[in-house]
């Protein structure tokens, strides 16, 4: 790659077109030769990505590399969105096909769809901006597009984030949500509307409260438990206040090495000083929120256990 062509495809986060390609130099030929030589990936007509970077990357940032790559194909015509539009934003992203590119017109209703990519009707005014030179939909179209596209869970976990890190607030979702009165899967939308919460802390904390929600349990998140003289015990993932059941969710912690023993330790000691207070805990890994009816089993023997300490 010359260097005309990489300092361009670096400004564009690894992604390039064709055209691009042609106008630093290369011709059909060389620009196909910068492909069998392994330094070029092509990711769709027209759309190409650095091969290194791109290898090198995330599932994540490989889709965006190629969305932003897409996008550049179509020459300001198109929006980055959806799931895709949720990549150039980091936001997280949960249950979507990444090897699928969604796009939207920036200005008519026409509407298509090839292998890998959807290209959706416009939106209409104050539909996009830019995300590091890419045109693409604002975080709150993003988020009810993935919602729309893929379901509640993945519109959920977008949202929690974008709305706890400022990339979106409730009146920009409640606003586009009103304008997409209309589309056929509103209904997944209007539901992340109402179930998006800030406070949740990552994407296993906003499955983990769904998957409550859906068995029955309406949690709290991020709570701050005091002795009743006053200092902190602990701040939990979620409470159940009535019930007197926290729920952590415990991810990707691991106990191993001097550290890891330490830190066990300590969160002993800092459960063993809220079951004082009366507490039952249900902790909770990313294996377990794919098996409601063990977690639904796992609140059902905490909600018994806290009965039973009452009547003692």
């Amino acid at each position: 790659m010359n260097d005309l062509l990489a300092t361009l495809s670096a400004a564009h986060f690894g992604a390039f077109t064709a055209h691009d390609a042609y106008d630093c130099g290369y011709n059909r030929e060389s620009l196909s030769q910068l492909v069998r030589s392994g330094r070029a990936l092509r990711v769709g007509p027209s759309a190409y990505v650095d091969r290194n970077r791109y290898a090198a990357a995330s599932p994540e940032r490989q889709h965006e590399m190629t969305t932003r790559a897409v996008v550049r194909t179509f020459d300001g015509r198109v929006y980055a969105s959806h799931y895709s539009a949720l990549t150039l934003m980091s936001l997280p992203i949960f249950g979507a096909p990444l090897d699928h590119i969604h796009v939207t017109r920036t200005a008519d209703s026409l509407s298509r769809r090839r292998p890998g990519l959807s290209i959706h009707t416009a939106y209409g005014p104050g539909a996009g901006l830019l995300i590091g030179r890419t045109p693409s939909v604002t975080a709150a179209l993003a988020i009810l597009g993935a919602a729309m596209t893929c379901g509640i869970e993945t519109g959920v976990v977008a949202a929690d984030a974008a709305l706890a890190n400022g990339k979106a607030k409730m009146d920009d979702l409640q606003t586009w949500l009103g304008r997409l009165s209309r589309h056929p899967k509103v209904t997944h939308a209007r539901q992340v509307v109402q179930l998006a919460d800030a406070r949740s802390e990552s994407v296993g904390e906003s499955r983990t409260r769904l998957l409550l929600n859906a068995i029955g349990f309406r949690p709290t998140p991020q709570v701050e438990i005091r002795h009743p003289q006053g200092r902190l015990v602990g701040r939990v993932d979620f409470l159940l206040e009535r019930e007197r059941i926290i729920v952590e969710f415990d991810g990707l912690l691991k106990y191993a090495g001097a550290d890891g023993r330490e830190a066990l330790a300590a969160e002993k000691s800092r459960e063993d000083r809220l079951r004082a207070l009366g507490y039952e805990f249900v902790r909770l890994t990313w294996a377990d929120l794919s098996r409601p009816a063990t977690v639904e089993r796992l609140m059902r023997l905490a909600v018994a256990r806290a009965a039973a300490r009452r009547a003692t």
